[in-house]
């Protein structure tokens, strides 16, 4: 039977977003010898320290840039179902000024589990990588239903698809899981409903862990 997969999605209110706290934060400075047009941030530096807003903390936080938190309560769980395909960082997180609220232990979810590159029947394919940085742009999604090739997905229960490093795609496992507790803080999104029209993503290294990247990105030239 083809194992059923979704994706992870934070609310849509922006309320309970988390900032990251200036200066405490830090990211590579990537420049191209070609073009000062690709001078951008590259991969961040430095362990999440973050602001949760007054509005409160639900079991899975999101930040502005779209990383992933979750509490103490989902980690355990999600190692009690001995669920794959991620690791945690710590995170420095605190409060708005006004708020008396406490806050609770707090882990950056890092999806390790690699689901492969998005097919080209999707749509999605490479328009433009500049010689000098590496700078490279991808057509956006026409069929999303063809985005994920089964037979590069590494069997993880968490993992991610190139280009689209942002979606935490899921099984059923773990969906599963998230709906008997109930968690706050995040919806199972059906990745047929995937729209964009085209993606920046950087590289698989500002994601992965760097010997995974490595392995994984040197030959697709993603790394």
């Amino acid at each position: 039977m083809t194992p059923q997969f979704w994706y992870l999605s934070r609310n849509a209110s922006t309320r309970r977003l988390a900032t990251w706290v200036h200066g405490e934060m830090d990211t590579e400075a990537v420049t191209c010898p070609l073009t000062d047009e690709h001078q951008r941030g590259g991969m961040r530096l430095t362990d999440l320290s973050i602001t949760v807003p007054a509005a409160g903390i639900e079991d899975f936080v999101w930040t502005w840039f779209n990383e992933c938190l979750i509490q103490d309560h989902v980690l355990d769980a999600l190692r009690k179902a001995k669920l794959s395909g991620f690791e945690v960082k710590p995170v420095k997180a605190n409060t708005e000024r006004e708020s008396s609220i406490a806050v609770p232990m707090l882990h950056e979810l890092i999806v390790t589990g690699w689901g492969g590159m998005a097919q080209v029947k999707s749509g999605i394919s490479v328009i433009s990588r500049c010689p000098g940085c590496g700078h490279t742009t991808y057509s956006g999604v026409s069929d999303s239903s063809r985005i994920l090739d089964v037979s590069e997905w590494d069997g993880s229960d968490l993992f991610l698809v190139w280009p689209l490093p942002r979606y935490i795609f899921i099984t059923d496992r773990v969906a599963n899981l998230i709906r008997e507790t109930m968690w706050q803080g995040c919806k199972i999104m059906n990745p047929n409903n995937i729209k964009s029209d085209g993606f920046t993503p950087g590289r698989l290294s500002y994601y992965f862990p760097d010997t995974t990247a490595r392995k994984i990105g040197l030959p697709l030239r993603i790394y």
